[in-house]
C-alpha cells in the first residue's frame, strides 16, 4: 500500500556522513533516516492521508498516476515534486512595501491579460512601470479598473491597433463606467507628471478593418492604398478630424476606398469592422460630403 504523507519539501543533508537527499522514510514512526548511515534527520511526520491500493491494481486506473508536490512513494520524493518545489523556493521571496505588492498584483492581472489577449511582452513590462509611477503619484483607481487602463494607454502608446477598447473591457472582465474613471484620472495624473497621452495614428486601423471585412486578397491592398491616401486628406482638415476617434476616420477613408474600388460594404459592416457604431461613421461621412469630391469615369 501507498500513504501519501504531506511535510514540506526540502534539502535532506547529512550531518553524519555528508550525503545529500540520500533518504528513506519510515511509515510508522514517521521519520526521515539518512539511508547511509541511518541518522535520523527528521522526526515527526504526520500523516495526514488515507490509505490507497496502487492505482495500477486497480479496475479503474486508465492511466499514469499524478503528482503533486508532497506525494511520497517508496520513501523517496518524486522528481518532478522536488523540481516544483527548489523553482518555487528559487522564485519566491519576501514582499515588504507596498509598492512591492502593488507590482506583483498588476504582474499577474498583466500575464493573464496577455494570454487572453495576445499582448506582446515588451507591453506588459511598459504597463508595470508607467502603474508603478502613477501609483507612487497618488493614482488610486479602482484595482482592475486601473489595470486595464494602464494596459490600455500602453497599447495606444505602442500603436497596437489590433486590440480595441472594446476588447480589453470584454476580454478583462472590467466595468466599462469604472473603466472610463480609472482612464480618465490616469490621463490627469499623466498629465501632472509630464507623461503625454499617446496619439494614436488612424493609418493604423486600416488594415484591421480592410481585413475584418474579408475583402478579397486581391482587391485588399487596393483598397489599403487608396483609403491611405483618403484618410491623409480627411486628417488636413482640423473641423473634420478634431474630436473624432482614430477608428471612425480610419472606417470613413475605408468605406470612400472600397466605393472607388468598386467593393460593395455598407457603413454598418464599415463601422462593425472598425468596433465603432453606425452613427459616428455616418455622421463623419456627411460632414466629408462637402468637401471629398470622388470622380467616376464610365
Amino acid at each position: 500500500m501507498t500513504r501519501r504523507l504531506i511535510f514540506e519539501v526540502e534539502e535532506y543533508s547529512c550531518p553524519v556522513c555528508g550525503s545529500v537527499n540520500e533518504v528513506v522514510v519510515d511509515y510508522e514512526r514517521g521519520q526521515v533516516i539518512c539511508k547511509n548511515c541511518g541518522t535520523v534527520l527528521r522526526d515527526g511526520i504526520a500523516d495526514l492521508g488515507p490509505e490507497w491500493r496502487k492505482p495500477e491494481s486497480s479496475r479503474a486506473y486508465s492511466g499514469p498516476m499524478g503528482s503533486s508536490i508532497g506525494d511520497i512513494e517508496y520513501g523517496n520524493v518524486k522528481v518532478i515534486d522536488k523540481i516544483k518545489a527548489i523553482s518555487l523556493k528559487k522564485f519566491s521571496r519576501p514582499i515588504s512595501t507596498p509598492l512591492e505588492r502593488v507590482e506583483a498584483d498588476i504582474r499577474e492581472f498583466l500575464e493573464s491579460a496577455r494570454e487572453k489577449l495576445g499582448i506582446p511582452r515588451n507591453i506588459i513590462e511598459d504597463s508595470v512601470m508607467l502603474y508603478k509611477k502613477l501609483y507612487e503619484a497618488g493614482y488610486r483607481a479602482p484595482r482592475l479598473e486601473s489595470y486595464a487602463a494602464t494596459l490600455y494607454f500602453s497599447l495606444k502608446r505602442h500603436g497596437v491597433a489590433a486590440i480595441t477598447l472594446k476588447k480589453v473591457i470584454e476580454g478583462l472582465g472590467v466595468d466599462r463606467s469604472s473603466f472610463v474613471s480609472a482612464y480618465m484620472e490616469l490621463m490627469n495624473i499623466a498629465s501632472k507628471l509630464g507623461i503625454k497621452p499617446p496619439r494614436v495614428d488612424p493609418k493604423i486601423y486600416i488594415p484591421k478593418i480592410v481585413s475584418t471585412l474579408g475583402i478579397g486578397d486581391e482587391k485588399s491592398a487596393e483598397v489599403q492604398r487608396i483609403a491611405v491616401d483618403i484618410l491623409r486628406y480627411i486628417i488636413s482638415i482640423p473641423r473634420v478630424r478634431n474630436g473624432r476617434k482614430p477608428q471612425v476616420l480610419a472606417a470613413a477613408a475605408v468605406y470612400y476606398a472600397c466605393y472607388i474600388a468598386g467593393v460593395e460594404v455598407t457603413q454598418k459592416e464599415v463601422a462593425k469592422a472598425a468596433d465603432s457604431t453606425e452613427g459616428p461613421v455616418r455622421e463623419l461621412l456627411k460632414d466629408l460630403s462637402d468637401v471629398l469630391y470622388v470622380e467616376v469615369s464610365v
